[in-house]
């Protein structure tokens, strides 16, 4: 599953805190941030479960038909910057919560970054989860994590760094990347997350090539 991969950039990068005040400060490209302070970055929130797998939020707060899935901000180190992703644990159907745009390219990142997500961890998952990149129905890649984020401490911010060269599948393409982000669960959890997005994997860290 390359975990062994993942939690050591996890570690590399646990020391140099969560989003820099030099990148902030930069023009942000959409290309690279997706969520920045709470805040979509050319991007809109969708939300799933089955009694409809696709409802566009207006903003950062509603929820899935059903109400698998709730979405609302939350605080990190000021109002609102962040958001709280919660999955109804009376629900048992899969829910899911989605960043979407145009197209991206990333291929040529593959195997030089990661997608970082600065998060916590407010409620533990029961059931599996997954984090995806969507590249346009049927094509996707899902990476398994709920023996990542198990292993947080509950209710401290962390980044989770997940190589792109660890979501694989079938057709999957990461030059045409129209959705970033997606995490997904049929049991209970709930996230906040603060920042997404692309960045460079650590000298000499390799994500998961094949030795």
């Amino acid at each position: 599953m390359g975990y062994s991969r993942i939690i050591k950039c996890l570690l590399l990068l646990s020391g140099t805190g969560l989003l820099s005040a030099a990148a902030q400060a930069q023009e942000l490209n959409p290309n690279y941030f997706y969520l920045v302070k709470g805040e979509l970055i050319s991007r809109s929130i969708a939300v799933g479960d089955a009694t409809n797998w696709y409802t566009p939020l207006q903003g950062r707060e509603g929820q899935s038909a059903g109400g698998k899935v709730i979405v609302a901000p939350t605080n990190f180190k000021g109002k609102g910057d962040a958001i709280q992703i919660t999955w109804a644990s009376r629900k048992k159907l899969q829910g899911n919560f989605s960043l979407s745009g145009r197209p991206i390219d990333l291929s040529k990142f593959k195997d030089a970054a990661s997608l970082t997500i600065d998060m916590r961890v407010d409620v533990k998952p029961d059931k599996n989860v997954t984090i995806g990149l969507d590249c346009g129905y049927p094509c996707r890649a899902d990476l398994p994590i709920n023996g990542l984020i198990k292993k947080m401490p509950k209710g401290e911010w962390f980044s989770l760094p997940l190589p792109l060269n660890c979501f694989k599948g079938d057709n999957f393409d990461l030059s045409k990347i129209s959705g970033p982000f997606s995490i997904a669960t049929d049991g209970k959890l709930t996230l906040s997350i603060t920042n997404i997005r692309l960045e460079k994997l650590p000298d000499g860290e390799k994500g998961c090539v094949e030795e």
